[in-house]
């Protein structure tokens, strides 16, 4: 079987490229499937993340920029058809049984043209809490042309007006992790993209609110992006000593292996990947209730805590209990164990597996 996979790009760091290569790597060591990986404008940089050397690699070299609003739909017409063709022969010359994509926008609505005798599924990464649901009206006419839209968890399929849906969750490989809480540094560590829905502007407010009580302790931040604004405010709030800005990195996770405390405060996430790793890295966690992923894979109060979503007072008081109590947090990552087996690699690619099956009627 031979699979196709469109995407935007593989070099930058974020959820959805790690997801992706993880996936590419499934379908060709566990399953034996051909991969054939297609992005839309690959920048002229190595992979974030690594991928296997048998996945066959295309770069459609097509450039636009994907706002909302029908003036931005129109205006990206010629790429969407320059995609369409660029897609359409990639597939034909292939032979591709299958293809998965993440295009949203106008791309989303151009892909199930090309070549539609191969059926197409659509991964929904992000959350629909903050779509227009009008607008979806008139997508989901094209939308439903996809053999399965899948999104991340149950509280999403409210949001899409689809007959097609399937939820299947991203998945964590915990199988080469050994746990050892020597390593454990008094350090409450956070990671993302440096952009205005993962709100890190709020884990600044967050830790001045306690700052001065635990002089031991600092914030880590992973991420790439404009800082400046954060340092200032950090600078201004006089935290500077405790709260530390790093650009990311590959070494994430031993950076979260030696953190003690995983913080989120994200507007929205659909199915935040960072959280499966802060478990897989035995760390407790504490989450803004950001529609609608946190929820779906912490339990508040038995392996992490979710806080109302910007509710600061309420996440500092969490934080604090966390810090100032090394039992909970121990039985905080005891209750992971169970948690982990739900999202493990072996589970979620039967699934994805399964699903291939029915869509290609072969199950």
């Amino acid at each position: 079987m031979k699979i196709g996979i469109l995407v935007y790009k593989m070099s930058g760091v974020g959820g959805v490229e790690r997801i992706t290569a993880e996936k590419i790597n499934a379908w060709i060591e566990i399953f034996g499937y051909d991969v054939v990986l297609i992005t839309k404008n690959e920048k002229e940089a190595p992979f974030f993340y690594e991928v296997n050397k048998k996945c066959k690699r295309y770069n459609l070299n097509i450039h636009a920029k994907l706002r909302s609003g029908i003036k931005d739909y129109i205006k990206n017409i010629p790429q969407a058809f320059k995609l369409f063709l660029g897609l359409k022969n990639v597939m034909k010359s292939e032979k591709i049984d299958i293809l998965f994509t993440t295009m949203r926008g106008i791309d989303s609505l151009v892909v199930p043209f090309a070549k539609v005798r191969v059926p197409k599924i659509s991964e929904i990464h992000g959350s629909g809490f903050a779509h227009n649901e009008k607008a979806w009206f008139w997508k989901s006419l094209i939308i439903n042309r996809y053999k399965k839209l899948v999104v991340l968890n149950k509280c999403e399929v409210d949001y899409y007006p689809l007959d097609n849906i399937a939820v299947i969750p991203n998945f964590i490989d915990n199988s080469d992790y050994n746990f050892s809480k020597h390593d454990k540094k008094n350090v409450i560590i956070s990671a993302g993209r440096i952009s205005r829905e993962k709100q890190f502007d709020h884990l600044i407010d967050i830790w001045s609110l306690i700052a001065s009580k635990y002089d031991q302790w600092e914030v880590h931040l992973y991420g790439d992006g404009p800082i400046d604004v954060f340092k200032n405010k950090i600078d201004e709030l006089g935290i500077q000593k405790s709260f530390k800005i790093f650009p990311s990195t590959t070494e994430i996770k031993n950076k979260m292996q030696k953190a003690s405390i995983f913080v989120l405060v994200s507007a929205t996430e659909a199915f935040p990947m960072v959280l499966l790793e802060a478990m897989n890295a035995k760390l407790p966690i504490v989450s803004y209730d950001s529609p609608n992923g946190p929820k779906s894979i912490v339990t508040d109060g038995k392996d992490g805590f979710i806080v109302p979503l910007n509710n600061q007072t309420a996440f500092a008081e969490k934080l604090e209990l966390l810090i100032n109590d090394v039992s909970l947090r121990e039985n905080f990552i005891e209750n992971q164990e169970i948690k982990l087996d739900a999202f493990s690699k072996k589970r979620v690619m039967n699934q994805w597996n399964d699903l291939v099956l029915e869509v290609l009627n072969k199950k």
